[in-house]
């Protein structure tokens, strides 16, 4: 069946490229496009005659007082999925319009079945919306995602890992991000879906650790490659789909708490940072103050990059630009002031919690 809005588009595009006077007849024969305001809405029998022997008519000036509601020109049916949905009508001298009538029906059916393709796109993916959404409730219904999964069709399989999609820059498209996810992920059962305006979710079943990481960097890269400023962020396994919301948490506050400048993150790699910021934030602020104070918080940005470095001397020197000497110097300092020994594993551990959580006093991550 041809819509109003497909048939208008029908007109409009055939009408401005082939500059021929383009009426687009529905299933019954009523006019339901045109550009002739006066003729809309009425029975073309014309177009009931294609209908009914699935054949193209011409009109001329002798036989269209014949068939109500016609004008001189050619009429062709348009198929859809080997049936006939409507009819187009050319106006015209059916010797002047020639080939040009089988390019025209060629465009209509064309532009028929993208508008249909984009159709279900739009219904797949709303569906799959669905399914995310009653995913990441508290307690989702196995009877609806089962019933919302059979539409697609799309099966789940456990394990899952879930990955959530940052979008930096909110004008690109997301139907051109989704369309890129599903082309690059050869999975045909990874679940995607919009669950904010600038995040996208993907759910991948029944897959291990290494390859989780293998086809999400290799999707980062060809995402970058198309130039999508994002980041990602994914979670560890989990063996149920009633998990999935934990896995979407683990992303969200793999994303919170770490530097812009990681573009991909696995929550494993940052579980101890994460389970520290989900402290009661009475408790965290009175641990990190009793652990931070004075002088101590002055040398902040030295104790990161000496545990960045794995408590190295030389590697920490170089990286923030000073003398060797002069890095030993201010971790004897801050041992003496604090008594805390940032080369003393316990004492570094305390200290990076510390850090850890006066940096993110404003992330809400629980």
């Amino acid at each position: 069946m041809i819509t109003y809005e497909i048939a208008e588009m029908l007109v409009k595009e055939t009408s401005k490229v082939l500059q021929l006077n383009i009426n687009i007849m529905n299933e019954k024969g009523i006019i339901i496009a045109t550009r002739d305001p006066a003729r809309l809405h009425f029975i073309h029998e014309g177009a009931l005659e294609v209908i009914r022997s699935n054949t193209s008519v011409e009109i001329t000036v002798h036989n269209k007082d014949l068939l109500r509601g016609t004008q001189p020109g050619i009429n062709l049916p348009i198929h859809f999925q080997d049936k006939i949905v409507g009819v187009i009508g050319i106006t015209g001298d059916p010797k002047d319009i020639g080939d040009r009538g089988g390019l025209v029906k060629m465009m209509a059916e064309l532009l028929l079945k993208q508008a249909y393709m984009a159709t279900q796109f739009e219904w797949r993916q709303r569906t799959k919306d669905m399914i995310v959404e009653e995913l990441l409730r508290d307690s989702p219904s196995e009877d609806r995602i089962n019933r919302l999964l059979s539409l697609l069709p799309l099966t789940l399989k456990p394990p899952f890992v879930t990955a959530l999609i940052e979008i930096v820059d909110p004008d690109f498209s997301n139907q051109l991000l989704l369309n890129s996810i599903e082309e690059k992920m050869d999975n045909v059962d990874v679940l995607t879906g919009i669950v904010h305006a600038n995040k996208l979710l993907i759910i991948i079943p029944n897959v291990n650790s290494s390859e989780t990481e293998r086809k999400l960097s290799a999707l980062y890269q060809e995402l970058e490659r198309k130039n999508f400023l994002i980041r990602l962020a994914y979670s560890s396994q989990v063996a149920h789909m009633y998990h999935i919301a934990q896995g979407y948490r683990e992303c969200e506050v793999a994303l919170a708490i770490t530097d812009s400048t990681y573009k991909v993150i696995a929550y494993t790699d940052v579980e101890p940072k994460a389970l520290v910021h989900q402290i009661d934030a009475k408790l965290a602020e009175q641990f990190s103050e009793r652990i931070l104070q004075g002088s101590l918080k002055n040398y902040i940005d030295t104790l990161q990059a000496f545990f960045d470095c794995n408590l190295h001397i030389k590697n920490t020197a170089e990286k923030l630009f000073i003398h060797r000497n002069t890095l030993i110097y201010r971790l004897n300092k801050i041992k003496m002031e604090s008594g805390y020994d940032p080369q003393n594993f316990n004492d570094a551990f305390a200290l990076q919690m510390g850090i850890w959580l006066t940096k993110n006093k404003s992330t809400n991550v629980r």
